[in-house]
């Protein structure tokens, strides 16, 4: 069975620079009933933070995209417009380019590649509210 969500009415910004990732995440997400925002990269994400405030509750992002910056610069930039937007982060890539203690502290907030439609949910679900108390760690 999937989990409920936690505020039907949260809306969600999914970016992903792969399309069917980015359909799957957000097809699970609006059946759990989220409303769902999507975008393909970094940049357009940023753009639809800007422009619909505080409808959107939770950005989860994938780390890597090569077309833009990446899903930890993401953060970085949302952070100065929105340090109240709780971020989360999905990758299927091993991250051996970032330092090991900034991994660490951001590993609570990562979602491993491939997950279960029931992990993906039980993960936004947990973290949607808790992620509003983290202090997101600098990006390197």
């Amino acid at each position: 069975m999937l989990p409920v969500s936690v505020n039907p009415s949260a809306a969600i910004l999914v970016v992903d620079d792969d399309e069917f990732v980015l359909e799957i995440v957000r097809y699970l997400l609006v059946h759990a009933g989220f409303t769902v925002l999507t975008a393909q990269n970094g940049e357009e994400a940023l753009n639809l933070i800007l422009d619909k405030g505080r409808e959107i509750r939770l950005l989860l992002s994938d780390v890597v995209m090569p077309d833009s910056f990446d899903g930890f610069e993401l953060a970085e930039r949302v952070r100065k417009h929105r340090p109240d937007l709780p971020v989360l982060l999905m990758t299927g890539a091993a991250l051996h380019d970032y330092p090991s203690a900034y991994l660490a502290a951001w590993e609570p907030m990562i979602l491993r590649k491939p997950f279960s439609p029931d992990r993906l949910l039980t993960f936004v679900r947990e973290n949607i509210e808790a992620a509003n108390r983290l202090i997101y760690p600098a990006v390197p």
